[in-house]
């Protein structure tokens, strides 16, 4: 078993993406068990006002000869409060979690049949709730000793339930539901450039299969270059685009984060 201690240093919202990238997170461990946890928290007052920072994660793994079960699940807020007007309302710059579960089954060398469930909210982005369910192929293009590249090829039936929020002229909400199938396709590859720096790559293509028109694409880059047998700088970018949003928020985010790798 090998665990990894992230110190970041900028602290990334964990769902800033509403596309989960589950690859990073698939583990080469042997048969058996893996389990990881983290907790983080934050509280920053001065002039400026209270920072109240919380995030928690959890990832389960057990593997067998052909099966792969992983349960992974994620909670981020980031809020601050104006200290200097007691009665003012906390302002959430980040509020969201999430559920996945997914299972593998190694049907030969290059192909894994995968199986999926998640369920996530996000408060910013006003997602009250997604349930996604999936299925499908995944298949090995490449695997060298310095390089391997999967694709992957999954049906996905979408439910989310969203909250368009209006203040002017006057308070007031509307529900938008949807019940959506899509194609979550996705390219995955890792090259071990030199003893020293790799470079890592996914990307996500979900269309709606009743119209190809609304789409979303989220893409994740890394880079790791050693600095010591047991310590890494680690730097990557996170883009996410969305077509068409149920509700008016940006087609468009992206985050680049950088920071410290320790294995222990």
């Amino acid at each position: 078993m090998r665990n990894c201690l992230f110190i970041l240093l900028f602290m990334p919202a964990f769902l800033s993406a509403q596309v989960v990238n589950t690859e990073k997170l698939r583990s080469t461990n042997e048969d058996g068990w893996l389990a990881e946890a983290g907790l983080d928290f934050g509280l920053t007052r001065n002039k400026a006002g209270q920072t109240l920072s919380l995030g928690s994660r959890l990832r389960l793994e057990y593997d067998t000869d052909k099966s792969r079960w992983m349960v992974l699940g994620a909670y981020n807020l980031t809020q601050f409060r104006n200290v200097e007007d007691p009665g003012s309302v906390p302002r959430n710059f980040a509020n969201n979690a999430f559920g996945h579960l997914r299972y593998n089954y190694l049907a030969n060398d290059w192909l894994t049949w995968e199986a999926f469930t998640q369920f996530q909210y996000d408060q910013i982005q006003q997602i009250d709730a997604r349930v996604l369910t999936g299925t499908g192929p995944r298949v090995k293009l490449l695997r060298t000793d310095s390089s391997q590249l999967f694709f992957g090829l999954l049906y996905m039936y979408e439910h989310e339930a969203s909250t368009d929020v209006f203040e002017v002229p006057e308070e007031r909400s509307v529900n938008v539901y949807l019940y959506d199938h899509r194609l979550s396709t996705y390219l995955s590859g890792g090259f071990q450039v030199t003893e020293t720096f790799n470079i890592n790559h996914v990307t996500y293509f979900q269309p709606n299969l009743a119209d190809l028109g609304d789409f979303r694409i989220s893409s994740e880059t890394s880079l790791t270059f050693k600095i010591s047998e047991k310590l890494a700088f680690r730097t990557y970018f996170q883009l996410m685009y969305d077509e068409r949003p149920p509700i008016p928020v940006p087609n468009t985010m992206y985050s680049l984060n950088n920071g410290l790798e320790i294995a222990l």
